[in-house]
């Protein structure tokens, strides 16, 4: 059964996800930096996984080396990247110290566990690297710092395939669009701004619904399997036809 490591696994996505594999048996290895959802997510969880589900701001140079250590006992099938956001930081002009949170945590961090893992051979054969990127990274359609950290995190994910490829590690990045779930950003719209959400579902999606999280599993299933490695350096635009990008 593989191991499977996700961060930002205590909402939006990362949580979706965490549910969904810990129902299909797999082994679990999760983070996140809140603790009362850490707590919250070990309560959902399996009692196989609950004991791999830690609470740790990786933001934190020595609290990423701690979670580091925890790591290096269990080797990895499967990374996926869900730890990301834009935190409030809306500012046109944006400050650097701004930009480099921003990219830290949603570039910045992933990087740093893949050279742990990678780097110190701590993984099975096959190794599958998910990034969870956004049509943001492609369309520039968020704040400027959030478009432009995503749009790292794409080009990180394919020059990055084509370096690993090699040693049969496959490195996947996923753009989804608007999407809602536990506590992320949409979610939070519409409790905050039920006009402005929606309007955003009125204006920008085809299909004049959001998804849900959901909607995002069945891909997940693929990439983690060995079917998805002709998919490895993709950029995969997963949002209903919300964005005008002509990538896969």
């Amino acid at each position: 059964m593989k191991n499977i490591l996700i961060t930002g696994a205590t909402s939006g996505l990362g949580l979706c996800l965490a549910k969904y594999m810990d129902q299909l048996n797999y082994n679990l290895i999760t983070v996140g930096k809140d603790k009362k959802k850490v707590t919250n997510l070990k309560k959902i969880l399996s009692t196989k996984n609950k004991k791999n589900c830690y609470q740790f701001n990786l933001n934190n140079e020595k609290k990423f080396k701690k979670f580091c250590q925890k790591l290096s006992k269990k080797k990895s099938d499967v990374i996926v990247h869900c730890m990301g956001g834009g935190f409030g930081k809306h500012e046109t002009l944006i400050k650097k110290k701004d930009l480099e949170e921003l990219f830290n945590v949603n570039v910045g961090i992933a990087v740093e566990i893949n050279r742990e893992v990678v780097g110190k051979k701590n993984y099975n054969k096959n190794l599958k690297i998910i990034h969870v990127s956004s049509v943001a990274g492609i369309e520039a359609t968020a704040s400027v710092g959030y478009s432009m950290v995503k749009a790292a995190l794409i080009t990180y994910s394919k020059t990055l395939s084509k370096r690993l490829i090699k040693k049969n590690i496959y490195v996947h990045c996923i753009l989804p669009g608007a999407f809602e779930y536990e506590n992320n950003a949409f979610e939070r719209l519409k409790l905050k701004n039920k006009k402005v959400y929606k309007k955003f579902i009125r204006e920008k999606l085809p299909l004049q619904k959001i998804p849900s999280a959901e909607n995002f599993l069945g891909l997940f299933k693929l990439l983690i399997s060995d079917e998805g490695n002709i998919l490895s350096g993709s950029s995969i635009t997963a949002d209903y036809s919300e964005s005008n990008s002509f990538r896969i």
